[in-house]
């Protein structure tokens, strides 16, 4: 069976802390300004429990909270982006996206 893509605004987070794939939205950015425009890809990133992981707090992405759990990015979060949807990291395919939005990743993908 195929895992299947969670949704953060329907299904919420992941219940444990680890290593997820992500469908990422952001801000598209030209010559360093938005143009208004949002895009898309797929990418990991580790769903931290900040209260059993500290030193991890500077790493979360914009807009996660400073305990409990929350979503960490390598080097911080500076371009805007959140997770529109999750995955275990056994499967990979781009999550369903609203309208109006870019895949940066591929033309297609079949898993």
């Amino acid at each position: 069976m195929k895992k299947q893509w969670n949704y953060v605004e329907k299904d919420g987070n992941p219940k444990k802390a680890g290593l997820y794939w992500v469908t990422l939205i952001y801000p598209e950015r030209k010559d360093g300004k938005k143009t208004g425009k949002f895009m898309a890809e797929v990418d990991t990133r580790y769903f931290a429990d900040l209260d059993k992981e500290p030193d991890l707090r500077g790493l979360t992405m914009d807009g996660e909270p400073d305990s409990g759990f929350a979503w960490t990015e390598e080097c911080g979060s500076i371009s805007g982006e959140r997770v529109h949807a999750w995955m275990p990291m056994e499967d990979i395919r781009i999550a369903e996206l609203p309208e109006g939005v870019e895949n940066r990743n591929f033309e297609s993908m079949e898993v």
